[in-house]
């Protein structure tokens, strides 16, 4: 894990980082769907940043998500993620996939299907900061079905959360799926990638029952 470059490197030794990432990410919301800015370690961990400052972010992942949360491995490469609440309220719960590193942009990490107020919130990871007052315009699709959303940028820039309907699909439309496209809208050029959803219905599956009864 030292000394990452986020570039074409060996497919697994990629995954395994943006899986941690993602995860130290993923702390930073509470089962409530409370956001709040990442912890300080985890600022300025963006694709652009110095050897040295990268391996401080691996460091740093490493120890927020072995000191804050548990993962297991479930169907089709899917993580589900607990992680405590420093507050002392309900976890965050998370059903997560990296990207396919060959097909994305280094820019965006994976997607997250995790137990929020009015039930399961899809988001995704992205390594670039966005602005808080941007509504990035993010275009999905999956085999023929394609979707437009206007998102909402939330935990300091560092996620993007979608309209409730993107989970009508993620529980319908996208259950048949192998693969999501995604396109997010953003200047100078737009974030594009694809994210794995083999098993994603064994994946929505653990997160219910896992997430806290409301």
């Amino acid at each position: 894990m030292k000394n990452l470059v986020p570039v074409r490197v060996p497919s697994a030794f990629v995954m395994k980082h943006v899986t941690l990432l993602c995860a130290a990410l993923l702390i930073v919301a509470d089962g409530s769907g409370r956001t709040e800015p990442p912890r300080p370690g985890m600022l300025n961990c963006a694709s652009s940043v110095s050897p040295e400052q990268r391996q401080r972010c691996d460091e740093e992942a490493f120890r927020q998500v072995e000191t804050g949360s548990q993962s297991t491995q479930l169907e089709g490469g899917w993580r589900l993620v607990k992680s405590r609440n420093p507050d002392g309220g309900a976890d965050a719960i998370s059903a997560m996939h990296v990207v396919d590193s060959a097909k994305s942009d280094a820019r965006l990490a994976g997607l997250s299907l995790q137990c929020g107020r009015d039930g399961i919130e899809i988001v995704l990871i992205v390594l670039e900061r966005l602005s808080r007052s941007t509504r990035p315009n993010v275009v999905l699709i999956t085999g023929e079905k394609r979707a437009e959303f206007e998102a909402s940028v939330i935990q300091g820039g560092a996620a993007l959360l979608l309209p409730a309907d993107a989970s009508k699909l993620a529980a319908s439309d996208w259950q048949g799926g192998t693969e999501l496209s995604v396109e997010i809208a953003t200047k100078p050029t737009a974030i594009r990638g694809a994210v794995p959803i083999g098993g994603l219905s064994t994946a929505l599956r653990y997160l219910s029952q896992n997430c806290p009864a409301r």
